[in-house]
């Protein structure tokens, strides 16, 4: 506790302890504790969702993690159907509304509190965590490349070193972070899309080298044309990511949804998302179960 009156020195006798200060220094206590109680009043997110009895989801499409029918609009895929079993099990009659968004523009939407949540399996990243936070990763997607099928120049990271390269990727998304952080020498050309596949149509159009991509949309783009395009490292990915939903930074809402995904993989949920939507072998990678 701090004295305004009188203190006692080291021989015994009182002191006055001056007003100006002892006054500033509770002004500047004041100002420390304001933020704490502040932030111990705001309602969290899980709160303002019971509350509301709807969740503002963000979305990208991204089959077949988020999957979007062309004529009714209405989305599909592995991680919509996770979050039906969440708000299933929540017994609250919760809503989701859903509203796509960008690669390059869902950071800020979950910052600014549009998105309580963006769905489309976020790859947890570095930069991305100074911003914002994600829930347990689900699985983990690499980071691969799309070149030409008679293109053999590439079979390395360090082959896309070499001087003189043009490699094409999408605003926002992690290969554009890692061309930028690790190829100090392409060219790039960078596509403000959500369509992750664009960049690639760069590369079999003879604009650009290669496509730096997540190794689930290289292994769609490769499927769908095949004879002309090759998953450079399909079997040894560039990085690993691991794989989830983001959120703004609020402990509640993050261990609700921490919690979710965990009852979700020990009732078997999750195995039976894999076997419906996930194709290849080099798609994503499965964490490995010892029970």
């Amino acid at each position: 506790m701090i004295s305004l009156g009188r203190s006692t020195g080291k021989e015994g006798a009182t002191q006055m302890l001056p007003r100006s200060y002892a006054f500033a220094l509770l002004v500047g206590l004041g100002s420390l504790l304001a933020p704490l109680a502040a932030d111990a009043q705001q309602p969290s997110v899980l709160q303002n969702i019971q509350k509301s009895k709807t969740i503002n989801a963000g979305y990208i499409p991204y089959p077949p993690f988020v999957i979007v029918d062309p004529n009714t609009k209405k989305v599909s895929g592995y991680f919509i159907e996770l979050m039906d079993e969440i708000v299933a099990n929540m017994g609250q009659d919760i809503k989701i509304k859903y509203e796509e968004t960008t690669w390059g523009t869902m950071v800020v939407g979950v910052q600014s509190g549009k998105f309580d949540v963006v769905v489309s399996g976020i790859f947890s990243t570095i930069p991305r965590s100074m911003q914002v936070t994600f829930t347990r990763p689900v699985m983990l997607v690499g980071l691969t490349a799309v070149a030409r099928s008679d293109d053999t120049r590439f079979k390395t990271d360090e082959d896309l070193k070499k001087p003189g390269l043009t490699v094409a990727v999408t605003a926002g998304e992690v290969g554009h972070t890692y061309a930028k952080q690790y190829l100090p020498n392409a060219k790039l050309i960078v596509i403000d899309t959500p369509d992750i596949t664009r960049p690639m149509l760069e590369v079999l159009a003879g604009r650009a080298d290669i496509g730096i991509a997540d190794s689930m949309s290289v292994y769609n783009f490769v499927e769908a044309h095949k004879g002309k395009a090759t998953n450079v490292f399909a079997e040894k990915p560039l990085y690993l990511y691991g794989t989830g939903l983001m959120l703004p930074r609020d402990l509640q809402w993050k261990d609700f949804l921490d919690q979710a995904i965990s009852f979700l993989e020990y009732s078997k949920v999750l195995d039976r998302l894999e076997a419906k939507y996930k194709k290849g072998a080099t798609e994503w990678i499965s964490f490995k179960k010892n029970y």
